[in-house]
């Protein structure tokens, strides 16, 4: 299935939504499809909104799999609109481009579009309905990091050079800008107030310390083999099937990029502070057996294991800096302890080789 690009209008809030719209968007999968009538619940905002609309149908089409409830997800603020639309475009072009050749376990898609208006708009399964597991900031048990990393591996080594890959050329930009005004001096001091303040500050003493290690470690990573990385594998984008069987959520920060991006990222911010710095080393070899059983050449152990510790100032970032708004203040600092505590372990600026500067 191919991105559909709209010159319509897309909905902008939950109560655009119609029968008929559902009825138009799910015919591409269900012909004949007819929406009678819906009903919604469990909205969200963050970067993206989200909610559950429960379907009825006075014709369910062809097929007998049409969905009873779906999970929608799309821009339906105004600051989600102006600051986060590209990243609502980057979703909507995975699931309808890129989802039917990624060898992982991914929620089920049933559209996904965008507009001129910037608007992106993603119908997703509802795995609520599944009884899946969802994952959360350091509370992944070992052996689940692994089944994901199992899966990373395969997905990595299908798209290592691909030649689509160029395609995807800019989509790291929301990230890395959304990351460097995380690190503004403004959001620093403020940042040094918090509980963890003080092992923030310990961690790495300055804001530009943090900055030139980010361009660093950015520099590192586009010099690298380049895949189809998801972009921001924490502990929280993943989800667990009854039987434990491990899936990844939320595509909208998917980029060509250094697989250790993802690797690193899945395994500080998925264990907690004690199971990482005694399992991280075994973790990273399973990684490297099963990237090389697809066929993926892989470099030596100190190679790996000195990009995990590079790696280790996307962490603290993405962990530690997190604007307020972000979450519950529980969340945000468990997050922080988690990755700050990596950096501490990693010595990241040494790694980066910015410690001096």
């Amino acid at each position: 299935m191919t991105t559909i690009e709209t010159s319509a209008r897309l909905p902008r809030s939950f109560d655009e939504f119609t029968a008929d719209w559902f009825s138009k968007a799910l015919s591409r999968q269900f012909p004949g499809a007819i929406v009678s009538g819906f009903s919604r619940n469990s909205e969200r905002v963050g970067t993206s909104a989200s909610c559950r609309f429960e379907l009825t149908y006075a014709n369910r089409g062809e097929g007998d799999d049409a969905p009873n409830v779906v999970y929608l997800k799309g821009g339906f603020t105004e600051q989600q609109l102006n600051r986060y639309w590209m990243v609502l475009q980057q979703e909507a072009r995975f699931y309808s481009a890129l989802s039917h050749d990624v060898p992982t376990t991914i929620p089920r898609h049933y559209f996904a579009a965008i507009d001129e208006e910037k608007q992106g708009i993603t119908m997703l399964e509802d795995l609520v309905s599944r009884n899946v597991r969802f994952g959360f900031w350091g509370e992944l048990t070992v052996d689940d990091v692994a089944g994901l990393l199992e899966q990373f591996a395969a997905l990595h080594a299908r798209w290592l050079g691909d030649a689509r890959l160029p395609s995807l050329a800019g989509w790291e930009v929301p990230q890395r800008e959304f990351l460097k005004y995380l690190v503004r001096d403004k959001h620093w001091e403020e940042l040094t107030g918090r509980a963890y303040g003080p092992e923030l500050i310990e961690a790495i003493p300055e804001p530009r310390l943090v900055r030139a290690a980010l361009e660093r470690l950015w520099a590192l990573n586009d010099a690298a083999r380049r895949t189809l990385v998801h972009g921001d594998a924490h502990g929280g984008n993943m989800y667990f099937a009854p039987d434990g069987a491990p899936g990844i959520l939320d595509w909208q920060l998917c980029f060509a990029g250094t697989p250790m991006h993802d690797v690193s990222w899945l395994i500080v911010s998925g264990l907690n502070i004690e199971d990482r710095p005694a399992e991280e080393a075994r973790l990273l070899k399973t990684y490297a057996a099963a990237a090389a059983a697809h066929g993926m050449e892989m470099p030596d152990f100190d190679a790996i294991w000195l990009s995990h510790r590079q790696q280790m100032v996307h962490a603290f970032v993405s962990g530690a800096c997190e604007p307020k708004e972000s979450g519950p203040v529980e969340a945000i600092n468990a997050a922080a302890r988690v990755a700050i505590a990596a950096a501490n372990d990693h010595d990241v600026l040494d790694a980066l080789g910015v410690a001096g500067i």
